[in-house]
Parts: C-alpha cells; structure tokens; sequence
C-alpha cells in the first residue's frame, strides 16, 4: 500500500485502540472484500481478531468513509480497496488449498507455470553457503501459500537470499508492488536478474550484500513481507531475523509524529532439528519480537539436501514487538553457515564428489548370462538419474561374465558381473548432486531384483576421510 494508505489505516487502528495496528486493519479489510456474507464471529476467526476489537475497527472505518456499514463494504468500500490496498480477488483464490500440483494450478495463475522450466537453469548451489535448491512444486507452493494468505496483491516483498528462485515464481503472478532480493551469491543474482528480465517481470531488483555488513539506508523500514531460508544454524537464523526486522516496515511518520507498525509478516523456511536446538530455534524467533502464527512441517522439499534430511519446515511469523536495533549493526565475525560452526573456518571442506560402491547377489545365475539386457537397465538407471553419458565401454568375458564403463558428464559409472558366483557390481564416481547417485542404485536395486545387496558411498575430494558410509536405499528419498 502507498504511503497516505498506510498513514489512514495506521490512524484507524489507534483511534480503535486496534493491538494488531495496520496490519491487522488491512487483514478486515481484505477478508470483508474477499468474503462479503460473513458474520462478525466468521471474520474474527479468519482475522485473529477478537470480536470486540472487530467491532471498533470497522466502527472507524466507517467513520473515516471506506466501508458504508460495520459489516458491509459497498460498492465505495471495493473501489476504495481496489484503488489502495490493489487487491484483486473478490473470492478465496483457492479455496480448497494451496497445495497444488502443476496440473491442478486454476487457469488465472497459469503464469507461474513457467517456472518449473526456469527452474532448470538455476545455477550449481554452494554448499559453504548452506544452500540447496527446492523442487519446482514447493517453488510454486509457497508463492500460493503467500496469495492466500493476502501477503502478494499490492505487497513489498523482499527476499534475503534466493537460490530457490521463489521470487521469479512470486513475480509471475504479476501481483506485487515490488519485489526485492538481497544475496551474496553473485551467480544467483546474476540468474534471478536475467530471468526477471526475460520473464518482463515489473519493478524486480536484486541487491549484492552480505547480510553480515550493515544493510543499506535505502531498505530499511520498507518492506511488508520478508521470505527468506536462512543458514541452517540458529546462529544463522537469529542474524537472518535481526536483519528482517530492519527491512520490515516498522514505523511510519504521521505529520511529524512516529508511529509504529506492527503485524509485518515473514516466511521462513528452517529444517527440523532434535528436540534441544528447536526450543532454541524457537525461542530465537521470539527473542526477535515475532510470533508464529502458523507452522506447516516439512512443507519445504530440497534435492540432494542430505543435511536437512531434505525437508524443512514452513513458518509464517508475524512482528509483535518492536525494539530498538542499531542498524548500523555489523556481524560480520559471526560465524552462521553449517560448515563454518563445524569446522570454525571461512573456507569449509567441499566435496568434489560422491563415490559409490555396490554390490548385489542372485540365485537365478540364468539371469546375469542375458548381457544385452544389463546393459540396457544398467544404460537407462543414468538416464533416469539425469546423468549425461558422453560414451560407453563394454567388453563381454568368455565363456561368460560382462563389464561396462559410462563416461559420464560428471565423471563415469561401471558395472561388472560374475555370473558363476550370481554377482554383479557397481562403482560410480560423480561430481553432481548426491540424489542422483541414490537415483541410479534405486533404479538398479528395482530392476535387478538381488536377494542381497549392499550399497555404499563416500564424499570424494581433498580433505576427505577414506570412510564408506552405508545407505538404506528403503528409507533414503
């Protein structure tokens, strides 16, 4: 909303002596436009606000000519709303759920499709910077959890780091004021900048900054939604917060008074962590003034993220207190990335691949003599992992037995088998995401069929400890 909105509903909440402030004007006013009938009791329940409270709000919103009654918008109260919140949608956009597949998407959202394309072209994520891209389906649900919510029509959004690309997603649907990211990976903000500008997506900017230096003048105090997927360490989360707070809009000058603004909102996407470090984890969100309005678990889907275990949690947190924070505020000694608290160091050990190492065992020794058929599924295990093949080598063994070596894009896949001892085994090398080495074994393991097997995998790299570690191809995703 525009400045002289946000000056009328800030002025509104305090005549109505409204504890949500602003914010908790616009969400009435964005639930009477979306859901006209409702009661007083049905509106305090998709508010959170309390029934004698709603009563005060909407008596001063009719005082101050935007609503014709308590319970009744008016044509004036649509057009008012139209003109200055720029909400669009007469109707819940989704009244089922916002968790769609791509197929399920309605037709007026069709835009966001594109994305899963984009997605694509993301570049190579960092591990010293605890990144790891989610797939195209939670890209696309958080930015439908966010239109749902009421938290994208005529909004500032601001992304503090944005791997994901969520923001590409959140400016297809052509509903935003304005649309920030602030990273410090330039190869992110290089890819999100050319993609905004070949999608022809409006009033896009990306900000190179380290969020440990003090952040700009020129974002503090702006923002109304802030998305971000922090460090996955609470030292990580507690600074990515601090630094949230700042670029949330605050407080807002009314002829030459200071007024506060409370009830900003923020997305933040964090893993799940043992029973201890998540009461720290919670307890840091409320250190910093917000609240959790509402927590989805395991919303958020990773590929290759083994550190999280692939999953994390969705929280939608609100501002409630608003303290005095220094600005000018520099962290930039902290360590907050995973590697840099195991190791306490600026440069974390990377590993230049994955090596793994399986073998499986048959009774049917009938089957590993039908040479042409293994290689086929051994062929198509790399094609279904994503894996490009630049060339294969293969040698049948008389009277029997047979190798195979695939070089790889990322290095090189064999396998050999011994048909006399119903044997066969597998030795892949690849510099690309662990996921596709568990894809390739799971692909093997289901067409093969072994009565026993046993699967393997080392990270690869200087640095690294000469240690296989098992995997449990039933569990492992």
């Amino acid at each position: 909303m525009n400045e002289e909105t946000e000056e009328i509903l800030t002025i509104i909440a305090e005549k109505a002596q409204l504890a949500e402030g602003v914010e908790g004007v616009r969400s009435i006013l964005l639930t009477m436009f979306r859901f006209p009938s409702l009661k007083n009791k049905k509106v305090s329940q998709k508010t959170g606000i309390a029934i004698p409270a709603l009563a005060a709000a909407r008596g001063e919103l009719v005082k101050a000519g935007i609503v014709e009654k308590k319970n009744y918008l008016g044509e004036k109260g649509r057009t008012w709303i139209r003109k200055n919140l720029n909400l669009k949608f007469e109707y819940d956009p989704l009244p089922n759920n916002f968790d769609l597949s791509l197929a399920e998407i309605p037709e007026e959202y069709a835009s966001i499709n594109k994305i899963k394309e984009i997605l694509n072209n993301r570049p190579e994520p960092d591990f010293a910077l605890d990144q790891s891209h989610a797939i195209s389906t939670t890209v696309i649900n958080r930015a439908l959890y966010l239109l749902k919510k009421g938290d994208i029509e005529g909004r500032k959004i601001v992304f503090l780091g944005d791997d994901d690309a969520t923001s590409l997603a959140v400016g297809l649907l052509n509903l935003t004021e304005e649309i920030t990211v602030i990273d410090i990976d330039p190869n992110v903000l290089k890819f999100l900048s050319e993609s905004a500008n070949t999608l022809s997506l409006k009033n896009f900017t990306v900000i190179s900054h380290d969020l440990r230096d003090p952040c700009p003048t020129n974002i503090l105090n702006n923002y109304d939604i802030v998305l971000m997927d922090p460090p996955y360490t609470n030292e990580g989360l507690r600074l990515f917060l601090k630094r949230a707070k700042q670029v949330l809009k605050t407080s807002i000058v009314i002829e030459g008074n200071m007024h506060k603004v409370l009830g900003k909102k923020c997305l933040l996407s964090f893993g799940n962590k043992p029973p201890k470090e998540m009461l720290h984890i919670q307890l840091s969100i409320l250190d910093h003034g917000f609240i959790i309005k509402e927590m989805i678990p395991y919303f958020n889907l990773y590929k290759g993220a083994s550190i999280l275990g692939q999953f994390s949690h969705l929280y939608y947190i609100e501002l409630a207190e608003i303290q005095n924070i220094e600005d000018t505020l520099s962290l930039n000694a902290l360590p907050i990335y995973t590697s840099e608290l195991k190791k306490r160091k600026t440069n974390p050990y990377r590993p230049i691949g994955y090596h793994f190492v399986g073998e499986m065992r048959f009774t049917d020794q009938n089957f590993l003599l039908e040479n042409e058929k293994i290689q086929k599924i051994f062929l198509d295990s790399l094609t279904y992992a994503d894996l490009i093949i630049y060339d294969i080598f293969h040698h049948n063994y008389q009277p029997f037995g047979y190798s195979a070596v695939a070089i790889l894009k990322t290095s090189h896949a064999a396998i050999h088998t011994w048909p006399e001892h119903g044997y066969i085994s597998v030795d892949i090398f690849i510099c690309d995401e662990f996921s596709k080495g568990l894809e390739v074994l799971k692909f093997l393991k289901n067409h093969f069929k072994p009565e026993k097997y046993e699967f393997l995998y080392m990270e690869r790299g200087k640095g690294s400890m000469i240690k296989y570690e098992p995997l449990d191809l039933e569990n492992k995703r």
